[in-house]
């Protein structure tokens, strides 16, 4: 890989970074993948006839919470030796965080940016912004970075007409992740029927593959406690106060606290379903004018790139999380970048961006103490995550024209 061929800086200096960041938690005994442990000993319950849901495997905390499909594709690791399949994981998390970068790097330079020439700096910038964030999945060992590179490899198959394999690659990222199915409003507004058919093919294939295993009457008993969990860890999507910081990051909290609090004084599903509901309504009502904006003219993939980059982003915000998973506003992060670099328009833009983004990727504990505390407690991350939403629906409505590529297309 030459040194100074695109994208080979860029690379290398994420592989170094990785392999520094891998031998210092060596050093430090702190080479634990706790995240991962819990995808390794569920495949090893699974193997063994053991529960799946409902115990702890690893942490007091390590519950898997996954369909009985992914401990199934966890399999082939769990044979291995923890530290031998958590060096594999580790390693499968850095190339897909490469690929992903480089993916969202070319998505926005061929469709929303179309003929800006490709350059280090956006993805130095947008490696800087979201590193904290990778650090954290490297050293938790989780999936998010596997998912975002999964779910842009699924939009660029989209945008070049394969749409069988889209949906494919999209149905797996429902099936690890069943939040994605906001993607699939936007494919049905798109007319990407046959996109959406391969995702819930995929999907209904991932939820009866354990029955050829484990039978009918198991395979059924494991989902309904999958479900069951899944309830159970999001039944509370609303910060109010104390030490249980797992939801105070959602749009849900933040609306609550900054507002709601005066209207309602006890928080309530209700009212996280509402919330929700609103932004249903707002995001399809966004879709449906960039529809009539591009009316004969042969649909605009720039906007379609946007709207997924939007909901991918929002993912982590409608929720409960922890702070690595909003990875899935890396692609936001890098369209934002690409606005900014080398030169914002508006310039003005720029006071308001920086802060934002400080403010999602600048929360390193070890450097900023208590400060740290304090951005945990008010939500911080959450907030600033809105705030990369915000800047993106200002991005699309502010693509007035479109270009000669995209009404050629």
């Amino acid at each position: 890989m030459h040194w100074n061929r695109f994208p080979g800086r860029f690379s290398i200096i994420v592989l170094v970074v990785a392999l520094i960041l891998v031998v210092l938690e060596v050093i430090n005994g702190r080479f634990w993948l706790n995240d991962f442990r819990v995808y390794h000993e569920a495949a090893n319950a699974l193997l063994g006839g053991k529960e799946l849901y409902g115990v702890a495997h690893g942490l007091d905390s390590g519950y898997f919470k996954y369909a009985p499909f992914m401990a199934m594709l966890y399999v082939p690791l769990a044979i291995l030796p923890f530290s031998i399949a958590a060096g594999i994981q580790y390693a499968l998390i850095v190339c897909a965080f490469i690929g992903s970068v480089l993916l969202a790097d070319r998505l926005v330079r061929t469709h929303v940016f179309v003929g800006k020439n490709a350059t280090h700096t956006p993805l130095f910038l947008a490696f800087l912004i979201v590193v904290v964030h990778l650090h954290r999945e490297l050293h938790l060992g989780n999936i998010n970075v596997l998912l975002v590179w999964l779910l842009l490899l699924g939009l660029d198959r989209l945008l070049s007409g394969r749409t069988g394999t889209a949906g494919l690659l999209i149905g797996l990222a429902i099936l690890a992740k069943p939040h994605f199915v906001v993607l699939l409003p936007l494919m049905l507004l798109r007319g990407q029927s046959k996109a959406i058919w391969s995702a819930l093919s995929t999907g209904l294939a991932g939820l009866l593959l354990p029955t050829l295993f484990l039978g009918y009457s198991a395979s059924i008993t494991m989902h309904h406690e999958w479900l069951g969990e899944m309830a159970k860890h999001n039944a509370s999507l609303i910060y109010t106060g104390g030490d249980a910081y797992n939801n105070v990051d959602t749009v849900y909290s933040f609306l609550h606290r900054a507002v709601l609090k005066y209207f309602i004084a006890t928080p309530s599903t209700i009212e996280a379903v509402v919330i929700l509901g609103g932004i249903v309504v707002i995001i399809g009502a966004l879709v449906t004018w960039n529809l009539k904006r591009e009316r004969g003219r042969g649909g605009s993939p720039g906007h379609t790139v946007i709207e997924y980059f939007l909901l991918l982003a929002l993912v982590p915000s409608i929720t409960l999380t922890d702070t690595n998973h909003f990875l899935f506003s890396m692609p936001l992060v890098m369209l934002l970048v690409h606005h900014l670099a080398p030169r914002a328009d508006p310039k003005w833009i720029i006071v308001l961006a920086v802060p934002v983004l400080l403010a999602y990727g600048g929360n390193w504990a070890d450097a900023l103490g208590g400060l740290s505390d304090r951005m945990i407690h008010y939500g911080v991350l959450g907030i600033a995550n809105l705030g990369l939403i915000v800047f993106g629906v200002f991005l699309l409505l502010s693509r007035s024209n479109l270009s000669a590529t995209e009404a050629s297309s």
